[in-house]
């Protein structure tokens, strides 16, 4: 496999590195090298290779955790040693609103209530009779938590089929038993990663999850897809593809996630559950996607550039979606377009 790769990098005549605005200096350092490497040119900046970089870069910026805007700033391509290699090309006619400061939401997109933004999105009554007519709805947050009890309300107030609920079993990963016996299960039960399903699952016949890790690539069974239940059993489930309804059902069994460690859980760990999570309310998993109807819930600032506007393209029309602004004030509804300028200047 990394002959193979290493030959495709040989014959390729243009490199093409897309978002090129998410990744931050350190990576292009590693491909430096690897192309240096590759092509045995240890003198050649990327092996001689043209490298063509796409992105905006005061949009979609590297992720730094926990960092300030200065560190944020720093850790762009913008600001690192190869930047002064480039020759750079733009495009000279705007075509979105990525120059202002704030952007006016149309009056008839804003919804007077939370209450209302489900309402536009989801039906009262939910279940596997009527899924198709909201197969394709979704509620975008700015946040993980308010996804969380986005999902936990819809779950409990509008979805009318059978409830189970799943405990799974969690334990510390660490060479020293010592180290291991330091943290308490039922601490390790209260701890909740992103990319980790919950220690207390809840699930309804008719319920829409989203799987966290592949299972099947060549069914579809992917991180990212999105599934209805269709019956609960002790140690599995059945659920159909929510893009293909006419689908046979697939069983989705308990299996092993591992954190990496890096993340805010304070010890690594492996979690015994379904690899799913409630989805009625996503993030950032919408990019890509288009939807039938949507409701933006902006209950909290956005802090990216793309949660704002990329829910507003994951729609065909304006009477597709709806917006729950921040706060309830007269007048126009106006949401900051987060934009860092000075990664340009």
């Amino acid at each position: 496999m990394q002959l193979r790769k290493a030959q495709a990098l040989r014959a390729a005549s243009l490199i093409v590195w897309n978002e090129a605005s998410m990744s931050p200096t350190s990576q292009l350092r590693v491909a430096d090298r690897l192309l240096r490497d590759v092509m045995n040119v240890p003198d050649t900046h990327f092996g001689g290779k043209l490298v063509l970089f796409a992105g905006d870069f005061r949009q979609t910026l590297p992720i730094v955790k926990r960092g300030s805007r200065a560190q944020i700033v720093s850790a762009t391509i913008r600001h690192g040693v190869y930047w002064v290699l480039m020759e750079k090309y733009a495009l000279e006619r705007n075509m979105r609103a990525d120059g202002l400061e704030h952007v006016t939401i149309p009056g008839g997109a804003v919804s007077e209530s939370f209450v209302s933004l489900l309402d536009f999105v989801y039906p009262r009554a939910m279940s596997l009779d009527n899924v198709r007519d909201y197969a394709k709805h979704i509620v975008l947050c700015v946040t993980n938590n308010e996804c969380k009890n986005i999902n936990d309300q819809v779950l409990h107030s509008r979805v009318t089929g059978s409830q189970r609920v799943y405990t799974a079993t969690d334990a510390v990963i660490a060479d020293d038993d010592d180290e291991a016996a330091n943290f308490l299960v039922e601490f390790l039960n209260t701890l909740e990663a992103d990319n980790l399903p919950p220690y207390r699952l809840t699930l309804k016949v008719g319920a829409i999850v989203m799987l966290l890790k592949n299972l099947d690539t060549a069914r579809r069974l992917c991180n990212g897809t999105r599934l209805v239940i269709t019956e609960l059993r002790q140690h599995n489930f059945k659920a159909k593809l929510l893009k293909d309804l006419d689908a046979e059902e697939t069983v989705v069994p308990i299996v092993q996630t591992r954190t990496s460690g890096d993340g805010d859980i304070p010890c690594r760990m492996c979690l015994y559950q379904f690899p799913v999570r409630l989805c009625y309310a996503m993030t950032n998993k919408s990019q890509g996607q288009t939807f039938d109807r949507i409701g933006l819930s902006l209950t909290v600032q956005p802090f990216a550039h793309g949660q704002l506007y990329v829910a507003f393209l994951r729609v065909r029309n304006q009477n597709s979606i709806r917006v729950y602004p921040l706060s309830a004030v007269d007048g126009p509804c106006v949401v900051k377009n987060v934009l860092y300028r000075e990664v340009l200047e």
